[in-house]
């Protein structure tokens, strides 16, 4: 293993479905290429630009534009004592352009006079302020941004500046499910130590528009854990659709119920399959207890009420349940209970006993090939 790969692989261990942006930073790194992190916020955009240039033995110059940037600021800072002299020159070795390696975080925002400015910078490799002239010493510079590239697109003032930022990617998750969010948490809490019921809620507000960042679930896990359910409706997104935290609640308690029934529902099933040639009176009566289970099972399972996404599946189970009882299993319990009651057996029931010692036969054959007698 390369020490490159042993640095990527201890990065991501840090993070979930960050692949892409790992590799995005890896080209522009090893090219020198200026990369443009976008998309919304609690991702991990900020902390991986800086983790990727630490890891590699690099501490970044870190500088957080926003609307808020000033030119003095960015450039940083005015030489005050040349003011009194009516000129304003910029203290430029305290500035981003005296660093090899930059973050710029939500550039995007800053004001487009100092967007061109950068663009110049950018371009030229130059700091032109009237007589003073700065080399940039910057090789290579992230930008990161909350902004949605059909934002940032439309700006004809950032055009010219996104030419200086030629790799970007979108920060984003495939999907936002509970397969998804229970990786995340069990990334960070470990495996087995996460309760299903989060990763379950955090999907139905997905599902109902409201998508939950990771940096808020991971929030939200903690919150849950110390202080219960009820705590989650001052999580800001919550709060914006409290009764879905209800609605939600139930919905997995459901869906809990159906999965638990299922599985008993497969086991019962597995039991008669392996029970159904049974010779011994204890044989007979596990199979028309288990046969008397499946009955019982079905009509719980067919008196439930599941969720739009269970509806299949659960039609599902009910056929295949409804198929067991309506079938040679039937007359087998039928069988047995005749043969318990010390009944002859029915000419029906000869056929039945003929038709399964065939099936058996030829399953045999066809695993060995031949008729294991």
């Amino acid at each position: 293993m390369t020490k490159a790969t042993e640095q990527t692989e201890s990065l991501l261990g840090n993070y979930v479905f960050m692949e892409k942006t790992q590799q995005a930073l890896d080209i522009g790194f090893k090219t020198g290429k200026n990369v443009l992190l976008y998309g919304p916020g609690g991702h991990g955009k900020s902390e991986l630009s800086e983790e990727f240039l630490r890891e590699k033995g690099l501490v970044p110059y870190i500088i957080t534009m926003g609307k808020g940037m000033t030119a003095d600021r960015l450039f940083g800072g005015i030489n005050i004592p040349l003011l009194d002299s009516g000129k304003i020159e910029y203290l430029v070795e305290n500035s981003f352009m005296n660093h090899e390696f930059v973050i710029l975080e939500e550039m995007l925002d800053a004001q487009d006079s100092l967007l061109e400015q950068l663009k110049d910078i950018l371009s030229s490799g130059y700091f032109r302020n009237g007589t003073q002239i700065f080399e940039i010493k910057t090789k290579f510079i992230i930008a990161n941004t909350n902004k949605t590239r059909e934002e940032f697109a439309k700006s004809s003032s950032l055009k010219a500046l996104m030419e200086r930022f030629p790799l970007e990617h979108n920060v984003v998750w495939d999907n936002y499910t509970e397969p998804a969010y229970n990786t995340l948490l069990e990334n960070r809490f470990g495996q087995g130590n996460v309760d299903p019921i989060i990763p379950f809620l955090l999907q139905e507000y997905s599902r109902n528009n409201i998508v939950i960042s990771p940096r808020i679930a991971l929030d939200c896990y903690e919150v849950y854990e110390d202080c219960g359910p009820d705590a989650l409706m001052f999580i800001a997104e919550f709060a914006r659709r409290p009764q879905l935290i209800t609605s939600a609640l139930q919905k997995y308690e459901v869906n809990v119920s159906f999965r638990k029934l299922g599985a008993e529902i497969e086991d019962i099933v597995k039991a008669l399959d392996a029970n159904q040639n049974a010779q011994s009176e204890d044989e007979m009566r596990a199979f028309m207890d288990d046969f008397r289970k499946l009955s019982s099972k079905h009509g719980e399972l067919s008196a439930m009420t599941v969720s739009d996404e269970m509806v299949t599946v659960h039609s599902q189970v009910m056929k295949a349940a409804a198929n067991v009882i309506g079938s040679a299993h039937r007359a087998r319990f039928n069988s047995f209970d005749r043969v318990l009651r010390g009944l002859p057996p029915t000419e029906e029931e000869h056929e039945v006993d003929k038709a399964v010692q065939a099936a058996q036969a030829k399953a045999r054959k066809s695993r060995y090939g031949y008729e294991n007698r």
